[in-house]
């Protein structure tokens, strides 16, 4: 993906909208579609999110690929799902593929994404093939957890603007929110960029209050990290059940490569 921060140009710019949370940018070349949140011109472009043009239900990303690890081992039959943050539509796109087009998803019961931006929303839509029957609340999704009453399978985190997390995702209260809102069968997925081990160490600690099990990627490529928690078990998620699950290997065949290490906290 590198290729695209230097496809990152006005002349390969299809969309702009400013919105009170700053400019939103799509871009295009001939293979890819992309999003950015505009910044300054002397920091390095953050790509938000990535679709292939021509088969919009690949995951394009190794850190996006981890963000469906549940699949090695959660029941696939009505399934309730939350996405808190929707960038590019991938997760939902790549959700109800694997729904309508493959064997791996039985049946989809609930799928709620959370976004706090409606531009990012309308864009989704326009450019980035997110169903318009799909449910997208906007609001911010440490309101949205606060007055949460449902209880997920799965709800994946990805909440950036540009490489800065929310403060939010470092409060006890929302932590405690997530657990109410999640069974002891549950996983929560969440896409991390801690910018120092300080800061991962804080973090860890916070979360082991909550959650018996925590799993944590690390990337050859990638300053991200994945983090997975759930009351249960989660050894199997490890290189050899990447490598070898069917799943994978239809969506993310080269992902275990791209793995550096995982290790658990059980």
């Amino acid at each position: 993906m590198r290729q695209l921060k230097e496809d990152t140009v006005k002349m390969n710019q299809i969309e702009f909208k400013p919105t009170q949370f700053g400019p939103v940018c799509v871009y295009q070349n001939t293979l890819y579609r992309w999003l950015t949140l505009a910044q300054n011109t002397n920091e390095d472009v953050v790509i938000q999110g990535v679709m292939n043009l021509k088969h919009n239900e690949q995951v394009l990303v190794p850190i996006n690929q981890c963000m469906f690890l549940f699949l090695l081992s959660l029941k696939t039959t009505n399934l309730n799902i939350l996405n808190l943050g929707l960038g590019t539509a991938g997760f939902e796109r790549v959700m109800y593929y694997l729904n309508d087009c493959t064997a791996y998803i039985d049946s989809i019961s609930t799928f709620n994404t959370v976004e706090i931006n409606p531009t990012i929303n309308t864009i989704a839509k326009q450019h980035f093939n997110l169903p318009s029957h799909h449910n997208v609340y906007i609001q911010s999704a440490e309101h949205y957890i606060k007055q949460c009453t449902n209880t997920f399978d799965v709800i994946a985190i990805d909440i950036f603007s540009g490489e800065h997390h929310q403060p939010f995702l470092t409060c006890n209260d929302f932590w405690q929110n997530i657990t109410r809102c999640s069974a002891k069968h549950s996983q929560i997925l969440v896409n991390l960029n801690p910018h120092t081990g300080q800061e991962l160490q804080a973090l860890l600690v916070l979360l082991r209050q909550h959650f018996n099990c925590i799993a944590i990627i690390e990337f050859n490529e990638y300053k991200n990290i994945v983090v997975i928690l759930s009351q249960q078990t989660l050894i199997h998620i490890n290189v050899e059940e990447i490598q070898n699950s069917p799943v994978f290997k239809q969506m993310a065949p080269l992902l275990y490569k791209e793995i550096n290490s995982i290790y658990h906290i059980e």
